[in-house]
């Protein structure tokens, strides 16, 4: 359940999907929370970041943030406000205090408790980012949970809705301009880099060369890991290489998948370069991580 934000090219949300999707696959929220909160004018909330990622929604009224916000790679004090409709999403370790306007606020706290994938979608997103209600499905969901919030429903209904509020929100997310935008979003829409990325995220396991990925954008090798490394942060192969493990590191969570397996599954042709790649890169050997 992706929306569509407007104005954006079909061929850069077509893009776009396909990393937001290789990012949620797999996640499924497991016993998360849903808590509706009513604030006078003016009340504060501080939000309880136990969980990997929290969204606060506001059903009614605008909520002020008052923390740190991510704005072009740099933390900055947080000047942004939600309004109705409006979704906050933070990460495990700022201290944000959410401020209703003058008219007070209702919100929905949501707790999202993967059971799988919650330290690769975390690690994706700024410690505080605020969305606009840019699509009407996101809106007609946190309504939906501010409903259901209190009625000790199913919990099974509730984690399903919560994967769709997710899905939804950040899909809105990385498509914005805005603060609290992700890097790799910014990286995604560039004409060289983009199609590059989405071509590793839609099949990583292939042994890609940094001249191949450099084709899909139409430039040079050079010219292409020069801009890469400038918008993403690292090299191309680095990046694949680091991509994959964290995938790898899932895959080991399930003791039904052979380590032989999970090589194969991350563009591995055995286990031993796999064992010897996955402890380079996370300090620490995949039979490790699966004791």
């Amino acid at each position: 359940m992706l929306a569509r934000p407007q104005g954006m090219a079909p061929r850069l949300r077509s893009v776009l999907v396909t990393v937001l999707e290789s990012l949620l696959r797999g996640v499924r929220s497991h016993e998360g929370t849903i808590t509706r909160v009513r604030l006078g004018p003016g009340e504060r909330y501080a939000v309880d970041a136990a969980a990997p990622v929290v969204l606060c929604g506001t059903v009614e009224g605008a909520l002020h943030v008052d923390g740190a916000l991510l704005v072009d790679g740099a933390a900055q004090a947080a000047g942004a406000t939600a309004p109705p409709g409006g979704v906050v999403v933070v990460r495990p370790g700022p201290a944000v205090v959410l401020r209703a306007g003058a008219s007070g606020a209702t919100v929905v706290v949501c707790g999202y408790r993967p059971r799988d994938g919650g330290a690769r979608l975390a690690a994706a997103l700024p410690p505080v980012a605020v969305v606009e209600p840019d699509a009407p499905d996101c809106v007609a969901l946190l309504r939906l949970l501010a409903r259901e919030a209190g009625r000790g429903g199913s919990a099974v209904v509730r984690d399903r809705l919560l994967d769709l509020l997710l899905a939804c929100t950040l899909d809105c997310w990385a498509a914005s301009r805005g603060p609290g935008r992700p890097g790799w979003s910014v990286a995604l829409v560039d004409p060289v880099v983009g199609p590059a990325l989405a071509a590793m995220h839609a099949d990583p396991a292939r042994r890609w060369t940094v001249a191949e990925l450099a084709a899909l954008g139409g430039a040079g090798r050079a010219a292409f890991a020069k801009r890469f490394r400038e918008l993403v942060g690292s090299a191309p192969l680095a990046y694949l290489r680091s991509w994959r493990m964290a995938m790898a590191a899932e895959h080991l969570a399930d003791p039904d998948v052979t380590i032989e397996a999970v090589a194969r599954r991350v563009g591995y042709s055995d286990a031993f370069s796999f064992s010897a790649a996955f402890k380079r890169e996370r300090g620490v050997a995949p039979s490790t991580v699966r004791a």
